[in-house]
């Protein structure tokens, strides 16, 4: 289990006889007071900056840790290291209150303290039970130690409980600049790490320490807040992140445990991390205990830079994760949401999204988070009138035709029903296109205008979708609910937009041999009742007319269109679906955010040994 100078190896054909390192986790025990740790913490290492350096460095250091879980639990170095790390963070933070500025030196210690409990806290979460790294980190120290190193003579609470919250507290007190970013990125990496303890065990994480920790903190409004605000930011590293505070002091085990990599290639992962915890917290055990649910419902920061940075970035999935959750427990956001004239820059990427993983075969979560904003958001009839009422000049990414000017509730239309098509025939997963044809029947009394390509696509739908069901191919029960409700979308708009949607009527003359089949059919009946009275009622109009063309027949319906006598057809409930989550949320989310976690942070783990289900 120990460690010698012959194999501490940095790679094939090179050793290294480091005394610091050697020292720290040997066997004796390192008093606080000893210089020693002002001269370890002062290394010049720069983190791995991409995930190929972190498998790597992680792999190089494997040894240390194994000797640091035998040695630590005698010399109580790591917490005393954590001790002395803590007094650091402290003395950054009254920086704060007194307006005096921290030597470099400081700033640089109190990095590597941060990088280096990181490292060896995902060697505990990746090797060892949450109850081994609770021990670990909790290793009590000598009475002197603590005489010396406690900070508040009140503060008795076990040590993993102290640093959880002395890393909370730099999150959200610290400001972050170009000197404190690297600080502020190694900080929201621990906590990262910290709570990846859920990843690797089937413990419940209600009953794992770090959880317990988090949730009984009485700062978790505060942490919220912040992370929230970084988001709005968007920081990025600065341009030279480690020459501000780079000492270049001894060239150690920690220097050249892998070749000169530039720390500047991360842009905006600390913005990522941040979503992600965020997104973690929320979402453990969903219910109204939750203090960081609470605090995100609470949200109320400048609201207009949160939709702004949200537009910008809503491609992200992780940023689409947070729009969900902003929407569905912050009233105040949904409705200054509502209330923008821009929507547009909101709801095109989110279609985007959508369009784009149609193709995928796999489940696609972002489409999901996507369609389901787009449900939650036609809840709102201002909003449905509005997507209708505002046209976008040409969609690039749409690539079955290209588009003229068409209005924005057009291109929802179009992008819903092909999902729904290609759902049904393909993917054939009903929470999918249940969702497509929820925000189409919710959008329904309010079409506007629509584009006869629109309308085509409409009709379309339920013509492939008629034929499917016909031929007895696929789940005729979810067919018969996807043709029910888009028969109950049409005559929705009739009933409420006739004389607005001339169009879908010409396309209603031109295609009514389609409802021919279900103008009997006992699920169908009263809804193509509905939809003949209209068809029958300009059939008989046009049936007095000479030869005409198309412009003249649209021109006669239009006239016709505003004679309309609207009693004739029988009156149905308004369709109105509403977004509900399901009574265990957390069960679909948590290894949701922590498939983030995988795909979008430096955070590389192990997936193969993963518990989490």
């Amino acid at each position: 289990m120990g460690i010698t100078h012959s194999n501490l190896v940095v790679n094939a054909d090179e050793s290294i006889k480091n005394d610091l390192m050697l020292k720290f986790i040997g066997v004796e025990h390192i008093p606080l007071t000893d210089p020693f740790w002002a001269q370890f913490l002062s290394c010049s290492l720069k983190p791995p900056s991409n995930r190929l350096e972190e498998d790597a460095f992680m792999e190089r250091i494997k040894p240390v840790c194994v000797a640091m879980t035998s040695s630590n639990l005698k010399t109580a170095n790591f917490t005393t290291m954590l001790q002395y790390l803590m007094a650091l963070c402290q003395e950054l933070r009254d920086s704060v209150d007194s307006s005096k500025t921290v030597s470099n030196t400081i700033q640089w210690q109190c990095f590597n303290g941060l990088f280096i409990s990181r490292c060896y806290a995902k060697y505990l979460v990746l090797n060892t039970p949450e109850g081994e790294l609770v021990r670990q980190f909790n290793i009590e120290a000598t009475p002197q130690d603590k005489l010396e190193g406690e900070m508040r003579k009140e503060d008795t609470k076990p040590l993993l409980e102290r640093f959880v919250s002395k890393l909370v507290n730099l999150v959200y007190q610290l400001p972050l600049t170009e000197t404190t970013y690297n600080i502020h990125f190694e900080t929201t990496n621990n906590l990262l790490t910290l709570l990846s303890t859920q990843m690797f065990t089937t413990t419940p994480a209600n009953q794992l320490e770090v959880y317990r920790i988090m949730m009984e903190n009485e700062h978790a409004k505060a942490l919220t807040f912040a992370l929230v605000d970084r988001i709005v930011h968007q920081t990025c590293p600065p341009s030279n992140s480690n020459s501000s505070i780079l000492i270049g002091l001894a060239s150690d085990l920690w220097s050249l445990l892998w070749k000169s990599s530039n720390y500047n290639e991360i842009e905006a992962h600390l913005t990522t991390h941040s979503v992600i915890i965020l997104l973690i917290l929320v979402n453990h055990c969903a219910g109204p205990n939750n203090p960081y649910r609470q605090a995100l419902s609470s949200y109320d920061r400048d609201l207009a830079a949160v939709y702004k940075s949200l537009c910008s970035t809503i491609h992200r999935e992780e940023n689409t994760l947070l729009l969900y959750h902003l929407l569905h427990v912050n009233q105040n956001f949904k409705t200054f949401l509502l209330a923008q004239t821009d929507i547009e820059n909101l709801v095109i990427p989110l279609l985007k999204v959508v369009y784009n993983n149609n193709n995928v075969e796999k489940k696609c979560h972002h489409i999901y988070m996507s369609l389901i904003i787009l449900l939650i958001l036609t809840e709102d009839p201002l909003f449905n009138k509005t997507v209708h009422n505002t046209f976008i000049k040409s969609v690039p990414w749409y690539s079955e035709r290209v588009l003229p000017e068409i209005s924005l509730g057009g291109l929802i239309i179009l992008v819903t029903t092909r999902t729904v098509q290609y759902n049904l025939l393909r993917t054939r997963d009903k929470y999918l296109h249940t969702n497509c044809l929820a925000a189409l029947a919710n959008m329904s009394a309010q079409f506007t205008n629509l584009h006869p390509y629109v309308c085509q696509r409409i009709l379309g739908l339920f013509e492939i979708l008629a034929k499917t069901y016909s031929r007895g191919n696929g789940d005729s029960t979810a067919l018969e609910e996807a043709l029910r409700i888009v028969l109950e979308v049409i005559n929705s708009c009739l009933a409420h937009q006739l004389v607005q949607n001339t169009n879908l009527v010409y396309t209603l003359l031109y295609k009514k041999e389609i409802f021919e089949p279900f103008r009997g059919h006992e699920a169908f009946s009263d809804v193509v009742k509905n939809i003949d009275l209209v068809i029958n009622y300009f059939t008989n109009k046009l049936s007095s007319e000479e030869s005409i063309d198309v412009d003249e027949v649209l021109a006669k319906v239009q006239f016709w269109a505003v004679q309309w006598p609207r009693e004739l057809i029988d009156k149905f409930p308004d369709l109105k679906f509403k977004y509900v989550e399901d009574d265990k949320p957390e069960e679909f989310f948590i290894p949701y955010v922590w498939s983030l976690v995988e795909q979008e942070t430096l955070m590389s783990w192990e997936a193969s040994v993963y518990k989490l289900t």
